[in-house]
């Protein structure tokens, strides 16, 4: 007896292992590839507004850590980015101070806060917060 049906088998998986491999090449060959990480969305850059908001409230928090005296807290918002920025006189926000006094900002360039204790003539930080009123 002769055993011819155990070939045909064997090359049928031979003949559909050879498929396999062909399609696999085809289809890795026209499909793109897709990245294996996914690109990063830019960041927005924030409005003059919204950047004075973040250093106003990044120094707030910062103030709010300073338990010493009022003084120090002013000379730390007079060094502050909210300041140099300019924000201090357009853009209003207040700060709570350790002795439960404010400082109002925003108010415009007429009004400072001399830390040195003379007039608001030459208003140029570290000396004095422009745009500032303590009440």
């Amino acid at each position: 007896m002769v055993k011819r049906t155990q070939s045909l088998p064997l090359n049928i998986i031979i003949l559909a292992i050879i498929v396999i491999v062909v399609l696999v090449f085809l289809i890795e060959k026209f499909i793109p590839q897709m990245p294996n990480q996914p690109t990063p969305l830019p960041h927005p850059i924030p409005s003059p507004n919204q950047q004075c908001l973040i250093d106003a409230t990044t120094i707030d928090i910062q103030i709010g850590t300073y338990t010493n005296n009022s003084l120090a807290q002013l000379q730390l918002l007079a060094n502050s980015s909210y300041v140099s920025s300019n924000c201090s006189i357009y853009f209003q926000y207040s700060f709570s101070l350790y002795n439960n006094s404010q400082v109002v900002c925003g108010l415009g360039s007429g009004h400072c806060i001399n830390l040195q204790g003379s007039g608001c003539n030459h208003c140029t930080p570290p000396n004095c917060i422009p745009g500032c009123e303590l009440k």
